[in-house]
């Protein structure tokens, strides 16, 4: 993450500023903030610099600009789209911290995504003398580790992994790919079905595949008897049900998902920021 360009010495006077209603003052303070990297949690801990609930979200909004600038400049997605990610790992994870910092609110100090993943883990290895993806799915979802967030579906944050393994919360996407890669840490056979309007994941218990819904507390669905009743199902689901998601679909959803919300919430810049980055994917 690039290092922000406002000083040690700067920050302080300008967060005295920042309930400021001078409109000269709140447009140079615009121009101050666009030239950091949006994050300023490391600098703010660092200085011992508590700032007060009311002038959080000013800051907040300041940062927005930057954050869309160093998202799209971060954001390298080779000339392959969604196909250049089919099954990188790596390049997943990296992108998902992308999403995670923009959504931040680049004043609380947080670990970094990868940090977090490993320290969840790292508590499930110590809990779980038989870790499998089954018993991982009962650990995380069945004890309400995680659970779908159905008083804010809509809200921008449950695309954010930090902020969902933080909460608890998350949209059917968010918490199937916490899933994955928690599970892709001890290399355990966890992927995604790209089932219409409610994502799902798959594992497999004594062979035998199996759908989760992470959403619904990690509920089990047999793949066998959703296929027996294909007359109930659309064809795009029985194609989702026999077929693993690819990571670059994945990641393309979560860029779709974000585009809606923002549209939901009337943040027409960041559903056109998301937008464009959908497109980077095709």
């Amino acid at each position: 993450m690039r290092k922000p360009m406002i000083t040690e010495q700067q920050l302080p006077h300008l967060i005295k500023l920042l309930d400021d209603s001078d409109p000269a003052i709140q447009k140079a303070l615009q121009q101050e903030f666009e030239h950091c990297s949006g994050d300023l949690s490391h600098l703010l801990a660092a200085n011992a610099i508590d700032i007060p609930a009311k002038d959080q979200e000013t800051l907040s909004k300041l940062l927005m600009p930057s954050k869309r600038h160093t998202l799209l400049n971060e954001w390298q997605i080779p000339a392959k789209g969604v196909a250049a990610i089919s099954d990188d790992w790596e390049k997943f994870e990296h992108h998902l911290r992308l999403i995670s910092d923009f959504l931040h609110d680049g004043i609380t100090l947080r670990p970094s995504l990868p940090d977090i993943i490993d320290m969840i883990a790292d508590e499930a290895e110590h809990d779980l003398p038989d870790l499998n993806a089954d018993t991982l799915r009962k650990w995380m979802f069945q004890e309400a580790r995680y659970r779908g967030n159905e008083q804010n579906f809509y809200l921008p944050n449950n695309s954010d992994l930090c902020w969902v393994a933080d909460h608890g919360l998350g949209n059917p996407l968010s918490l199937a790919s916490l899933f994955m890669l928690v599970g892709q840490r001890f290399s355990l056979d966890i992927t995604g079905c790209n089932y219409p309007a409610h994502f799902l994941a798959r594992i497999y218990i004594d062979g035998k595949p199996f759908l989760v819904d992470c959403f619904h507390q990690g509920r089990l669905l047999d793949t066998a008897e959703i296929l027996e009743n294909q007359q109930q199902i659309s064809l795009a689901a029985s194609m989702a049900v026999q077929t693993h998601a690819s990571l670059g679909h994945i990641l393309w959803r979560f860029l779709r998902n974000l585009e809606y919300c923002f549209q939901k919430t009337g943040s027409k810049e960041d559903a056109q920021l998301f937008e464009k980055l959908a497109q980077t994917m095709q």
